[in-house]
């Protein structure tokens, strides 16, 4: 019987998944190209062809469970918040059901990622851009919001980033996660009195 020859960009989707399989059973430090080419049954120039490097296909994995937060984060936007608790609710449980789904591979990837050449933008772009979707989902309930809130908003990411691995590790419910990144956003964003 012969295999049918896959294409580039399914081919690479396919060694993603094989990747993402090896870190899912073994953990990230038995991810290998070599690895990833006998599971895949594939030549290693084959899979060098398409990431080069292991750093390289850690940043290809990270894209690709960026980009699925990127798309739980496009559902925030069809929600429709009426207040700042309510919208701050929904982005704690985004963000907090995100991670839960990814905690496996997003927590050893970016812990791997987090010591390779070059990878502090792609996770910091990542950031801003969750940082972005707060702050489009909170101006619809608030008035304009600046560049100084991006800042802190980009603190409040950091801290639901925190919060939602502790309960991804078991360590946190998450209702309990859910709730302190909520009362973060709302302080965030709430004005400091005169008086303070």
């Amino acid at each position: 019987m012969t295999r049918k020859r896959l294409s580039f960009e399914a081919r690479r989707a396919q060694l993603l998944d094989v990747a993402m399989a090896i870190i899912n059973v073994d953990g990230v430090d038995a991810l290998t190209l070599a690895r990833v080419a006998a599971a895949a049954r594939v030549s290693k120039p084959l899979v060098y062809k398409h990431f080069e490097t292991q750093s390289g296909l850690l940043k290809e994995l990270f894209r690709g469970i960026d980009a699925y937060g990127s798309g739980v984060a496009q559902a925030v936007r069809t929600k429709r918040a009426h207040t700042v608790a309510e919208a701050a609710r929904i982005l704690a449980e985004t963000y907090v059901d995100c991670v839960l789904l990814t905690a496996m591979e997003f927590g050893s990837v970016s812990a791997v990622l987090s010591l390779a050449a070059g990878a502090d933008d792609l996770v910091r772009s990542g950031r801003e851009r969750y940082a972005e979707v707060c702050l489009e989902a909170l101006g619809r309930v608030l008035p304009k919001m600046g560049d100084e809130d991006k800042t802190i908003m980009l603190g409040v990411v950091g801290a639901a980033e925190t919060l939602a691995r502790e309960a991804a590790a078991g360590r946190l419910e998450r209702g309990a996660a859910v709730m302190a990144i909520s009362r973060i956003i709302m302080g965030a964003v709430t004005p400091v009195s005169a008086s303070a």
